[in-house]
């Protein structure tokens, strides 16, 4: 499974030798979750931008003081979280080992290791809020990994997934892979959600506390059951 995964992340081998990632000790990475937040495109920036602030609002209003990153790529959100939160301690892992290190690079206060989102490493109830932010989409099997997420929560999984129709239909209207089933999806997406569809979906695990969005974005954040 954790093979499977690797692939799904499309790993790439070389990347331009001004990026972050060739800078900071020598690690090189190139995926999809690297690529969208080192973008210069100025519609992608404010996107991503405007994302970030609506889930740095929602989780600093959960008050965590211990949360887990889980799918933490290299670091990014991670990054933000530290800044707008001073002392909260954030633990994360990835299935990428060089993502894995390059995050612990750019967020040396935090905790960072190689894992799996079908078997968290930690007992039950370990963490204030766990979070996972596009990566749900990417997997086969998303109803165990959100199970495993609700287990290892104390207050609260705050997620994020594409908000479809419309990540499809944005990336179609620029003329993004269009050789895609369905024309417009990202080609490692395996998984579809309407926003009331991802709210239903959780539900089995959490009880959803809010659904929301940033577009094209989905946010929802679920209470685990006790």
């Amino acid at each position: 499974m954790l093979h499977e995964l690797l692939l799904e992340r499309k790993v790439f081998e070389t990347m331009s030798t001004n990026s972050i990632g060739a800078a900071q000790g020598g690690i090189v990475v190139d995926t999809s979750n690297f690529r969208k937040h080192t973008s210069d495109n100025p519609v992608q920036r404010t996107l991503i931008d405007r994302f970030h602030k609506k889930v740095t609002g929602i989780v600093s209003g959960l008050q965590p003081q211990t949360m887990l990153d889980a799918g933490c790529g290299e670091g990014f959100v991670a990054s933000i979280f530290f800044d707008a939160m001073p002392g909260v301690e954030i633990t994360g892992f990835d299935v990428l080992e060089d993502s894995v290190k390059l995050a612990q690079v750019r967020n040396p206060q935090g905790t960072f290791k190689v894992g799996d989102i079908y078997n968290i490493d930690y007992p039950d109830n370990s963490f204030d809020v766990v979070y996972c932010f596009e990566v749900m989409e990417h997997l086969h099997e998303p109803d165990r990994a959100i199970a495993e997420m609700a287990r290892v929560a104390k207050r609260a999984v705050v997620l994020s997934v594409p908000h479809e129709p419309f990540f499809c239909l944005a990336n179609f209207a620029r003329g993004k892979n269009l050789d895609q089933t369905p024309k417009g999806s990202d080609p490692d997406h395996r998984n579809f959600w309407s926003r009331e569809g991802f709210g239903k979906f959780i539900e089995r695990e959490v009880d959803v506390q809010l659904l929301t969005g940033s577009l094209p974005w989905t946010i929802a954040v679920g209470r685990p059951r006790s």
